[in-house]
């Protein structure tokens, strides 16, 4: 400071700091948050679900209790004041499936930190028999709906609303009529669009950057189908996972099953936000961290924070749309 006046850079370093401190106060919600105790054929999960241990290769990080006070034994984790869980349940058996969301809802009873349960039916049952097991979950409130995937097509078809198997749109009536979501892993937003034209009123929510492969590039192949997406008032992108978007950067691949060291700068992530900041507004991103699948990129790092970090570093100027995708 010279002659009592500030120069520029220290006005923007001042302002820096202070947006810093104010978002330190800001609340925070987790939109996506798994959980589990081992092995989980036993008391308390009984799901028999193999995910973790089973599924998909050798994930030594991923192979262990993860359950909330692990998620808070993390810096990020202690800066997040509510979280949603979201179900795990890859290869839970059919008779199983109720206990897999029961689990889910006691443990949320148990923990007030637990917002709200996102949990797993087959979509594509008799709609007698799927509208009987949601009217059982839905009577908790903490229940808001349930996770799909590549199994509401036709199996050998291509993903395509024409090949959507049956019951599913019924079922997915139903859900809207009840004031439920979905959460979508693997579907296009093409897709999602025409199911939103379908089912009036269907809350959609697409997980992990609606699908982006993990680069910082912005293929032209994404960046349609999130135009299209645009387009369905009801759809929702959970800003999830975004880590990973250095993958490719840091491991020359787009997957892989070892962790690795994820980049911390937040400048390369931006151009991925800003896109969808700029086709979807801020009323229709949804901050989330896929904790702890998302310590695939965790050596040495707090996959939880560095999430953090990365979006309020986007959000910087912006305290009023931090508040609307942050919380």
């Amino acid at each position: 400071m010279s002659n009592n006046c500030w120069t520029r850079r220290q006005i923007l370093a001042a302002s820096a700091v202070s947006v810093a401190a104010a978002f330190q106060k800001m609340p925070i919600i987790d939109s996506h948050v798994h959980l589990w105790k081992l092995p989980r054929h036993r008391p308390p999960v009984n799901d028999s679900a193999t995910f973790p241990s089973g599924c998909c290769g050798s994930m030594p990080w991923l192979e262990m209790d993860r359950l909330l006070p692990d998620y808070d034994a993390r810096p990020g984790g202690r800066k997040i004041d509510k979280v949603v869980l979201i179900e795990s349940s890859v290869g839970v058996p059919p008779s199983k499936i109720i206990q897999s969301n029961l689990w889910m809802l006691e443990t949320a009873a148990a923990n007030r930190k637990i917002l709200s349960v996102v949990g797993n039916l087959d979509i594509t049952e008799p709609p007698v028999a799927f509208a009987a097991q949601v009217q059982q979950l839905s009577a908790d409130r903490k229940w808001k709906g349930i996770r799909i995937g590549g199994g509401i097509f036709e199996r050998g078809a291509s993903h395509t609303f024409a090949n959507i198997r049956p019951n599913v749109l019924t079922n997915l009536t139903l859900l809207a009529t009840q004031k439920l979501m979905i959460d979508a892993l693997g579907i296009a937003g093409s897709v999602l669009r025409s199911i939103d034209g379908a089912v009036p009123g269907l809350t959609i929510v697409m997980d992990h950057l609606a699908g982006k492969a993990p680069s910082f590039d912005l293929e032209d192949s994404w960046k349609s189908d999130m135009h299209n997406a645009a387009t369905a008032p009801n759809l929702y992108i959970k800003v999830s996972d975004i880590h990973k978007l250095s993958t490719k950067s840091v491991t020359g691949a787009f997957a892989g099953r070892t962790q690795f060291q994820p980049i911390a700068d937040a400048a390369p992530y931006r151009a991925v936000l800003d896109f969808l900041f700029k086709t979807f507004r801020e009323n229709r991103l949804i901050f989330g961290t896929n904790w702890p699948v998302s310590d695939a990129a965790e050596k040495n790092v707090d996959s939880i924070d560095l999430q953090i970090q990365i979006v309020e570093s986007f959000l910087s100027n912006r305290p009023r749309t931090r508040e609307l995708i942050m919380y």
